[in-house]
């Protein structure tokens, strides 16, 4: 009699790969009534599958059309390393999949701006800087305030027209699209390449003074601390642990 865990290996195996893997061993009554239970759970995990991808991907499954969504995400939910995903994660590498399907790369940078909002809004709560916050320090202290991301903040560089779907964010393409959650609501702010650079700084940088060098480096004295403003204002900066 097989153990236990060769049990459960031999079902999971049924449920993903179909009746091929039906495992007659397990079943004293008939195996053809055990095998019509199977088939129908495992078109209910399919169809689960599917509209999980659904629901992760709305603009996508729009600017594709339901037929040609579909179909893409069935050859995807029949691989097998996504078999073995939870639901919560199974969406992951869809933009992966989509590149290396030969996708437009409209299609695919809106994958990723998708997962990316979805990433934002399962990430952890946090305190936004404010420009309050900073008002009163003197110069020293601002420059030592200790500084980190928002754990919100993603960002995305596009590498192709915005699809339609994304039509709120204007007619013209930006280089990059930050998606940052100061409070409850989900923000995207278009960014040009330099404004991108910037924001790139701010996960490998320990405080104010930090970034403002940074930010001088790429841009200039002048306009530095106006881009810094930006982005507090755009609630991706907190204050760190740290400080």
């Amino acid at each position: 009699m097989p153990s236990l865990a060769d049990s459960q290996s031999q079902f999971i195996a049924c449920l993903q790969k179909g009746p091929a893997h039906f495992p007659h061993a397990l079943f004293a009554e008939n195996s053809d009534r055990a095998l019509l239970g199977l088939k129908a759970h495992a078109n209910t995990v399919s169809h689960a599958r599917l509209m999980a991808l659904e629901n992760a991907f709305p603009k996508l499954h729009a600017h594709m059309g339901h037929e040609v969504f579909h179909n893409l995400s069935r050859d995807y939910i029949e691989q097998d390393h996504i078999l073995a995903c939870d639901m919560n994660s199974i969406a992951t590498d869809f933009a992966d999949f989509l590149t290396a399907r030969g996708n437009t790369e409209s299609e695919i940078d809106l994958a990723r701006i998708e997962w990316g909002w979805i990433e934002s809004y399962h990430s952890a709560e946090a305190q936004s800087l404010a420009l309050g916050d900073i008002a009163a320090l003197d110069e020293e202290k601002l420059l030592g305030l200790a500084i980190a991301a928002h754990p919100a903040l993603r960002l995305i560089d596009l590498t192709g027209p915005l699809s339609p779907e994304l039509a709120e964010l204007g007619d013209e393409t930006p280089d990059a699209l930050m998606i940052a959650r100061p409070d409850a609501e989900i923000l995207f702010h278009p960014l040009t390449q330099l404004e991108h650079e910037i924001a790139e700084k701010i996960a490998n940088i320990s405080t104010m003074g930090n970034l403002l060098s940074e930010t001088i480096e790429l841009d200039g004295e002048d306009t530095a601390m106006e881009r810094i403003i930006k982005l507090i204002q755009c609630g991706v900066i907190i204050k760190s642990e740290t400080g």
